[in-house]
């Protein structure tokens, strides 16, 4: 490649960074604001953009920022298409019926303890006129530090449980509604009704929660947590009320948590889910082997990064790159017993 080629790459890549307000943000995170930006562009005011659309204007964008000669435009595509849903979950675009795509409303999320908000939403970065330095940007999500005068008065804030669907009620007081809301009603399994119960009482604090469901709930007499596979491998999950080990009764759990009423019965159990903290180079590394309720997964991904290593599919390593005592606050309050970090790290 000539040194006028990698120039003029160069000054590309510097030109539509600007474009598009990068600021810090990394190459591989510029494909969040990519789609923010396209979606934007075709789909406001009062307009939708069909998921084709979105990913052809905006692959010869993502082409110049990923500087990858050698990738296919189906791989580009794919990170695209990929992206699109990411913000989905993040709150800043939302996908309608037919392949649709539209921005979803521009707000701030307040982080607990003054620690800073979040931009939320499908507006572009560079439309904002902020400073580079003002936005922080971590993957899809945009941080800032405090909220802009020019733009307080024009934006909402929500809190962060609302945008995270964080319950309100702590979890043993969750945990509890959920049971006493559900009314189980008459059941008499069949021989073709294989249930799994779940017993974390029965198990050690270190066993991963998929290790917590057993076929033989002995003698119990009490409601438990119970699932079956349904036909083409689906899971159904019920609350079952049991007398001396045979169902009476059973309801159905829709709309629910069920990881999160695990946690509950974790913790009822005195067996609480354990965190092991990892000195990864200069990063302390959080490894679970159960993972995490949605709700919490949305929160902390803001704050951090999630790996699962290819060789074992079970861990989850989380790593806070940011406000990690607020993560780990969020992690206690599901009862994780989290271990102590390495030695080099304790004050």
């Amino acid at each position: 490649m000539s040194v006028e080629v990698i120039r003029a790459t160069k000054d590309a890549i510097s030109t539509v960074r600007r474009t598009l307000g990068l600021g810090s943000c990394s190459a591989a995170g510029s494909r969040f604001e990519i789609m923010r930006a396209t979606v934007w562009s075709i789909a406001a005011p009062g307009s939708k953009a069909h998921v084709n659309r979105v990913l052809s204007a905006a692959l010869p964008t993502w082409q110049i920022l990923s500087d990858r000669a050698t990738a296919s435009e189906e791989t580009l595509r794919g990170e695209l298409r990929g992206a699109l849903s990411t913000l989905e979950d993040a709150g800043d675009l939302i996908e309608l019926r037919g392949g649709y795509w539209v921005p979803a409303t521009a707000r701030f999320i307040e982080l607990p303890g003054g620690v800073g908000y979040l931009l939320v939403g499908g507006v572009p970065s560079a439309l904002l006129q902020l400073d580079s330095d003002e936005i922080q940007f971590h993957g899809p999500h945009r941080h800032l530090a405090k909220l802009p005068s020019e733009l307080a008065s024009l934006l909402p804030v929500e809190d962060l449980k609302s945008w995270s669907r964080l319950p309100e009620a702590p979890l043993q007081d969750w945990a509890r509604e959920v049971f006493e809301s559900h009314e189980r009603q008459p059941y008499a399994p069949t021989s073709a009704d294989v249930f799994e119960f779940y017993l974390p009482a029965k198990a050690r604090p270190e066993i991963p929660q998929f290790k917590r469901w057993s076929e033989d709930a002995g003698n119990a007499t009490g409601t438990l947590l119970a699932r079956r596979r349904r036909v083409y491998g689906a899971r159904e999950y019920r609350l079952v009320d049991l007398r001396v080990g045979r169902i009476v009764g059973a309801c159905e759990l829709h709309d629910i948590d069920v990881r999160r009423l695990m946690y509950a019965l974790d913790l009822a159990g005195n067996s609480p889910v354990r965190a092991r903290p990892l000195r990864v180079a200069d990063q302390t590394q959080w490894l679970f082997t159960s993972e995490l309720p949605r709700a919490e997964q949305r929160a902390l991904a803001a704050f951090g990064t999630l790996a699962i290593p290819d060789d074992r599919p079970y861990e989850r390593r989380w790593t806070f790159s940011r406000n990690e005592g607020l993560a780990l606050d969020m992690l206690r309050s599901l009862g994780i017993a989290l271990g102590q970090p390495p030695r080099e790290e304790r004050r």
